[in-house]
């Protein structure tokens, strides 16, 4: 059984020692943005469909015009089309915006390659742009441009 405590004091001195416990294990903007990157390529190369949709936006389009149901499609055939699917950064610069809270943007290099056995039969290097929005604490891939 617990003392009872005379002053509320020590109660008060636990539970911010807690906040601050909780508060320090939380992850900065950067390392929750570095995280919706890994889970998008990971989902790639999973081929699950679920895992990557679960990072786009509502609001995705890529190339300002093809919407969440042409990616869900698109990798669908993509994902049956390939047993294997590798992606390969070779470079990448993330900012998050300084000025506009929750915005931010990635440049990188791609290579994607798909194989139906072990050896690719298929690669291509894309110069991708990728504009992403925090909502709720998540960063979710809103904006896709590639070359």
């Amino acid at each position: 059984m617990l003392p009872m405590l005379r002053s509320p004091l020590p109660l008060i001195a636990l539970i911010v020692l807690a906040v601050l416990i909780t508060g320090c294990g939380s992850q900065s903007a950067d390392e929750r943005l570095n995280h919706s990157l890994n889970e998008l390529r990971e989902g790639i190369e999973a081929r699950s469909t679920d895992r990557v949709m679960g990072v786009l936006h509502a609001d995705f389009l890529a190339r300002g015009e093809l919407d969440r149901d042409w990616a869900r499609r698109t990798m669908t055939l993509s994902f049956l089309q390939n047993q294997r699917v590798n992606v390969l950064v070779i470079n990448q610069e993330t900012e998050i915006d300084p000025i506009y809270n929750g915005q931010a943007q990635t440049r990188a290099q791609v290579s994607l390659s798909g194989a139906e056995r072990f050896i690719p039969d298929s690669a291509q290097v894309y110069a991708l742009t990728l504009s992403w929005l925090e909502e709720d604490g998540n960063w979710q891939l809103h904006r896709l441009t590639w070359e």
